[in-house]
């Protein structure tokens, strides 16, 4: 389905009510002056205020459509003819596009061919059309690299002098999707768009790794800090709790308490028994 407007139109003097419509390669009006004009026949297009006049070798046409609609027709006609040339989409290309939040290009890429699949990028797919407003989105280009049919083109469209994302960005995220930049064009005032494509040696082959972001799994331990040399040395081992100890040095003397105990368990001296007894 194209796109239809109520509108009034002036062939000259006459001028005439009725709907206005962009279909396929036409335009057509349908009202007391039906018209029906072939996109390859205007010469001229132009966006007065609230008119959008057409020219063609044998007439000129206004169509009194509103400001907002004059200015998208006008692009309609104007762009996406020689765009999807440069762009070399054909009427049997197959689409795929992803990030692209152009509504009329989208409707006019839906007008050049049937195929088209949004948000998603079916395997094999030979044009992928890839819309990265920042540098981030550059993470992106591996994924639609992997879903790419060896001879097809992912072209990245990008805006035009933005920080956000610069030329050498996208051919750099290219490079390390193994893919190569070989064409540049102008995908509209604002934005440029990029054809990347698998170089012929690389195809045949898986499409490369890119390197795992580096990381400390959980369960590494944690790093200590550093110590000096003294306190780093390594401490003795307790001694042994026992009641003995190497050595007579190491020997200490017996309490009182200790000593009235050895006495009681020495046997009593029987009289008669001394140093000093006599037969």
């Amino acid at each position: 389905m194209g796109l239809e407007a109520q509108c009034s139109v002036r062939v000259g003097r006459k001028s005439s009510d009725g709907k206005a419509l962009l279909e396929g390669d036409v335009l057509l009006f349908r009202g007391d002056l039906p018209l029906k004009i072939p996109l390859d026949a205007i010469r001229e297009v132009i966006a007065e205020g609230e008119t959008l006049v057409v020219k063609t070798a044998e007439q000129e046409v206004a169509f009194v459509l509103g400001a907002a609609t004059a200015e998208r027709w006008a692009r309609f006609i104007k762009e996406p003819r020689g765009l999807f040339e440069k762009l070399e989409v054909g009427p049997h290309s197959r689409v795929a596009v992803v990030d692209i939040a152009d509504r009329m290009f989208l409707v006019a890429l839906r007008e050049r061919t049937a195929s088209v699949v949004e948000g998603r990028v079916p395997e094999g797919a030979p044009v992928v059309l890839f819309a990265a407003e920042t540098r981030d989105a550059l993470r992106k280009v591996p994924l639609l690299r992997a879903r790419m049919v060896e001879s097809g083109a992912l072209w990245i469209i990008r805006p035009k002098g933005s920080a956000a994302i610069t030329e050498a960005e996208v051919m750099e995220a290219a490079k390390l999707s193994g893919l190569v930049d070989v064409k540049v064009v102008a995908f509209s005032k604002t934005h440029t768009a990029h054809k990347c494509v698998i170089p012929l040696e690389l195809r045949g082959r898986p499409a490369p790794r890119r390197p795992p972001a580096p990381s400390i799994p959980p369960s590494s331990p944690l790093v200590q800090p550093q110590t000096s040399a003294a306190s780093a040395a390594p401490k003795p081992a307790p001694r042994p709790a026992s009641g003995r100890t190497q050595g007579a040095s190491a020997r200490t003397k017996p309490g009182p308490a200790s000593r009235k105990a050895a006495a009681a368990r020495r046997p009593a001296k029987s009289k008669g028994q001394g140093k000093g007894h006599k037969k």
